[in-house]
């Protein structure tokens, strides 16, 4: 085998020269940010999804529609209305599974409560304060009625 000096230096200085005018086209353009931003896809099919952290679904406004959240004690999932009025919320904590509906208001309506001991159904007024409740305790139905005075009245089966 010869050796070729003059051959192997025409192919270092041409590849040399690619190099230099590759570094010269890249750096005449300006720099570019990448994940800068949101980026908004139409449709998008996924197999599975793990997420870290809070999942909003928003609208067009960026209003928050739908929350899907958790901490150590549970998960919580909340509907929101237009501009934020009114909701819906499903929450499991420690054991307990709870239902609530809100009005324009942010006033709880009405709020479903299962744990251990069963369950607890409980109609709110205007004010916020529980009105009508029904519910099994020790192994009973109880059910109150609350008037206006704030006076319970208790019917027992």
């Amino acid at each position: 085998m010869k050796f070729r000096v003059r051959e192997k230096l025409k192919y270092m200085f041409l590849g040399g020269l690619l190099t230099l005018a590759g570094f010269m086209f890249g750096s005449m353009n300006s720099d570019t940010a990448a994940q800068f931003g949101h980026e908004t896809i139409d449709k998008l099919t996924v197999g599975e999804l793990i997420v870290r952290k809070d999942v909003r679904v928003v609208s067009d406004d960026m209003d928050t529609r739908v929350h899907i959240s958790w901490d150590r004690s549970g998960g919580r999932v909340i509907t929101y209305g237009p501009n934020a009025k009114g909701a819906a919320s499903i929450l499991v904590a420690e054991g307990n599974g709870i239902v609530t509906t809100q009005g324009a208001r942010e006033k709880t309506g009405a709020s479903l409560m299962v744990n251990e001991g069963g369950g607890v159904l409980s109609l709110f007024a205007p004010d916020g304060k529980a009105k009508i409740v029904l519910g099994i305790a020790e192994g009973d139905g109880v059910a109150y009625l609350v008037n206006k005075f704030d006076e319970a009245r208790v019917l027992k089966p």
